[in-house]
């Protein structure tokens, strides 16, 4: 049965309960978590589930803009596969993010055609 989420309660969204891990790059330690969030960009985050994973470069809506023009300057165009935007590029918004995806199935990260 759908089961409305805590935020839209008049919405009705289906809950997935799948077990899931996240695997972020090997060395950071809170000096570089740091910088981390004061550049606005993480890549390299691993997420598995079921029989399924993928890697995740995650921006936060600041710097995000900014790559994109980069590469608008650069290429003459911009594409992305995998970005998740969060408020900051911290261990805990990004947990918190995977999170509300695996409450979606992960959907928003599965290639459906």
């Amino acid at each position: 049965m759908p089961i409305a989420p805590k935020c839209c309660p008049a919405a009705t969204q289906e809950v997935f309960e799948l077990e899931y891990q996240v695997v972020f790059p090997e060395g950071l330690d809170e000096f570089d978590w740091s910088e981390i969030e004061d550049k606005g960009w993480l890549d390299g985050v691993r997420i598995s589930w079921s029989d399924n994973s993928c890697t995740l470069s995650f921006f936060d809506e600041i710097r995000l803009p900014q790559a994109i023009a980069v590469d608008i300057e650069r290429l003459g165009y911009f594409s992305a596969r995998n970005v998740v935007v969060v408020r900051r590029v911290a261990r805990d918004e990004i947990s918190r993010a995977v999170s509300v995806m695996a409450d979606r199935g992960f959907a928003d990260i599965l290639n459906v055609d």
